[in-house]
């Protein structure tokens, strides 16, 4: 009976030291979990805009400054330094490419080199290319067509013996009006020449077309999805379909009115 109470007690014993060791392992776990979740996450000092620049605005101190941002979450092409951004004296020379907003990091492609001023090559996307498309107040919408507006272009040739429209391409970004890339006018402003960002089989679309027809542009919503709609051709005979009456002279023929032109028929 002895050595089975003292077994007894020492599996007592054992079970209580493994409790309290498990315990304790538990607790000094659960304590550093929170000591991770108290630490304050690390930063850097990331360089933004102070109030709005817009494009063609030179970088310096008068539209800059820092913030406290955190270190894992840098934007691609922020600045951490004002060395990188402004050089070694701050005096570098470097322009917004687009409008930039108050407390909107400062990034690589949004700026130009140092010392270099703003082209149309650096506001392309990859793979992406410039064509120029001529109009005037009526293809060009009036005016009312701006730099960052996106349109759909329309091509009207000679298909046969009629007139046909086509909606060639659809959502295309525009780039400049003129020779202008500034997305800040205020007011509509009536161009000789659309740029616009294409790839290049839209490129190849764009010069044949301008060979063949008259381009016309249509300006698409601000809040218009992406979706690419399919249209079919419109030609004089849909208009003329539009106009059509039918006048019955007597009881063996017919007359058909389609716009400006009379059709007999003979119905015996």
């Amino acid at each position: 009976m002895r050595i089975v109470a003292v077994l007894v007690l020492l599996i007592g014993v054992g079970l209580a030291g493994g409790a309290l060791l498990f315990a304790s392992k538990y607790f000094d776990a659960y304590e550093a979990s929170l000591a991770a979740q108290n630490k304050a996450p690390d930063t850097v000092e990331l360089i933004v805009a102070k109030a709005q620049i817009n494009y063609g605005d030179r970088l310096g101190a008068e539209n800059l400054k820092w913030v406290t941002w955190p270190a894992g979450s840098v934007p691609d092409g922020g600045f951490t330094t004002r060395e990188a951004l402004l050089g070694e004296n701050g005096d570098q020379k470097r322009i917004a490419l687009r409008t930039i907003e108050a407390n909107e990091p400062i990034l690589e492609n949004k700026i130009t080199g140092f010392g270099e001023a703003p082209r149309m090559a650096m506001q392309l996307a990859n793979g992406k290319r410039a064509v120029t498309i001529k109009i005037d107040a009526v293809t060009g919408v009036g005016g009312f067509i701006a730099t960052g507006d996106h349109v759909d272009v329309l091509l009207t040739r000679q298909v046969e013996e009629q007139l046909a429209t086509s909606v060639i391409l659809q959502d295309i970004p525009v780039i400049a009006i003129d020779q202008s890339s500034n997305s800040e006018a205020m007011s509509p402003r009536v161009g000789r020449t659309v740029t616009v960002e294409v790839d290049s089989t839209q490129a190849q679309k764009l010069a044949l077309a301008q060979q063949i027809g008259t381009l016309s542009l249509l300006l698409r919503g601000m809040t218009e999805n992406d979706d690419q709609e399919t249209y079919k051709p419109v030609t004089t005979q849909d208009l003329v379909d539009l106009d059509q009456e039918v006048i019955i002279d007597d009881s063996k023929t017919v007359r058909v009115r389609k716009g400006v032109e009379v059709e007999t028929v003979d119905v015996q």
